[in-house]
């Protein structure tokens, strides 16, 4: 109950935009803004989930839906399978893997614009503004927006805007690099920023898909195959953000807020406080609150008009509230150790390598783990073939799940799926029912077998038994699921990943 009211109260707080910074040397001094709630700049995006909520079951029903559960399988996997690894100076580093890219299809870029699932931001772009969808993508760094001849998807034009710097540098084919005036949230204000421009050629199959923009957020600049400057990078530079990281909270199934610069830890420790003084109020015989309780700080850290300075003298270091895992594996993404896997009290599984992507709808696990997990819980199955990779487990009997990342336990699929998450039969790790009226649920721990000959699909697979360039195999993938309830923020400079629960 306490979730729901901080997580609803939360999303009117940051989805009406109140989350304003303080007046910086980036901001002009004659715009008007509010008192920060983060003692440096942060710079704070809605996003949201294309396509809305993920449905994993038939409409009208509570039957998963097998054929579409084992699409979206394929479709995450292929996503994995577009990078490998190779030896660059004393280090083992993820780069693009160009013939399972496009094949001999010149300037196919790795990642993918406008799909379904995704998650991304709305931006402002240009004078007069043109309102683009910012894809996010953890797996690869580019920063580019992609004009087609599509009418589909949402579509930047430099012949229209009057803000437009063209250029002669090509840093990839077909994409130049021009410069052009983004609006950022929060600061209220435009700034010019340069950014690759890719327009595929009329032959290529490309130009038929949608128009779109990909924000790269992947920790390596190895997973860049346009090479253009990187829109944190630039953020830095301009003196816009101080610090290079961002987070990532899901406020549920199909909203939430990415903080570059930042987190969005100050926002819910205002909102938490604001709650626990509502509900401590309930029954009082009094209306007036206390006077302790006016406050929407925490109690003898608020002080009228304070400076930044007084902020920062005041707050305790903003990282001793996360749960931080330092990134490891080939340098590309952000991989960092899973210390432990527990199921009702019990610790079955530890010391697993694990990938981040919110774009990946399951927790993806190895052949050996999904099947130590399951075994751990009471009842369960495998599927039979074609949907071997998934486990059903008896709806009445869910199991309480938690990962240990830093010492820690996390709760897995705890926060709300949408307001019908806590009637989807088999709990909050329920995929839906197997079949109409069954008594088993099929389980949101799906096996993979990525890296391995006959697993996951997509290009570039190798000889049976032998391990595949991409190095995934032994690796889970946490994916959305897991964000439901915890915030996630990933720290550039010191290649470290910080979690917390709310």
């Amino acid at each position: 109950m306490q979730y729901f009211s901080v997580m609803h109260c939360l999303s009117f707080l940051i989805l009406t935009t109140t989350l304003l910074l303080t007046r910086t040397s980036a901001v002009p001094s004659n715009l008007p803004t509010l008192r920060s709630l983060d003692e440096v700049p942060v710079i704070h995006f809605t996003i949201s989930r294309r396509g809305g909520v993920f449905e994993s079951f038939a409409p009208g029903g509570e039957t998963a839906n097998l054929t579409y559960l084992a699409e979206e399988l394929e479709k995450a996997e292929q996503r994995f399978n577009l990078t490998r690894r190779e030896v660059k100076g004393n280090k083992l580093v993820r780069k693009a893997k160009v013939k399972g890219i496009g094949g001999n299809e010149v300037g196919k870029l790795m990642s993918s614009v406008a799909d379904d699932g995704r998650w991304f931001a709305k931006v402002e772009i240009g004078e007069p503004p043109q309102e683009i969808e910012l894809d996010l993508d953890m797996l690869t760094s580019d920063f580019y927006i992609l004009t087609t001849t599509s009418s589909k998807g949402t579509k930047y034009d430099d012949y229209f805007s009057k803000s437009a710097v063209k250029s002669n540098r090509h840093p990839f084919p077909r994409c130049a690099l021009p410069t052009d005036m983004f609006r950022i949230p929060t600061l209220q204000t435009s700034l010019p920023l340069e950014f690759a421009h890719c327009r595929p050629p009329k032959s290529s199959s490309q130009t038929l898909g949608p128009s779109g923009s990909m924000l790269g957020l992947a920790p390596s600049s190895h997973l860049s195959q346009i090479k253009s400057p990187n829109f944190l990078k630039q953020l830095l530079d301009k003196n816009i953000i101080h610090r290079p990281i961002y987070s990532i909270m899901l406020i549920n199934g199909q909203e939430g807020v990415l903080s570059i610069g930042g987190t969005t830890e100050n926002a819910v420790e205002m909102v938490v406080q604001r709650t626990k003084d509502e509900l401590d109020r309930l029954g009082s015989p009094s209306t007036e609150p206390a006077e302790d309780e006016k406050t929407l700080t925490k109690r003898g850290s608020h002080r009228a008009n304070p400076s930044n300075a007084d902020l920062q003298s005041a707050k305790p270091d903003w990282q001793q509230n996360w749960r931080w895992s330092k990134v490891q594996g080939a340098e590309g993404w952000w991989q960092i150790l899973l210390e432990g896997v527990w199921i009702d009290g019990s610790k079955i599984i530890k010391n697993q390598p694990v990938v981040i992507d919110i774009n990946t709808p399951f927790i993806l696990a190895p052949p050996l783990a999904v099947k130590t997990f399951y075994a751990s819980v009471s009842g369960s199955l495998q599927l039979p073939p074609p949907y071997q990779n998934f486990y059903v487990f008896p709806c009445l009997n869910p199991p309480v799940v938690h990962f240990e990342f830093d010492r820690y336990q996390f709760p897995v699929m705890q926060g709300g799926k949408g307001a019908d998450w806590f009637g989807m039969p088999g709990g909050r790790l329920s995929l839906g029912r197997y079949e109409e009226g069954s008594g088993y649920c099929v389980g949101a721990v799906v096996e993979t077998g990525m890296g391995i000959r006959g697993g996951g699909k997509g290009e570039g697979e190798v000889k049976v038994g032998e391990l595949a360039g991409n190095g995934m195999r032994d690796v889970w993938v946490v994916g959305e699921g897991f964000f439901r309830g915890v915030s996630g923020v990933f720290d550039f400079k010191e290649q470290k990943v910080g979690f917390r629960t709310y």
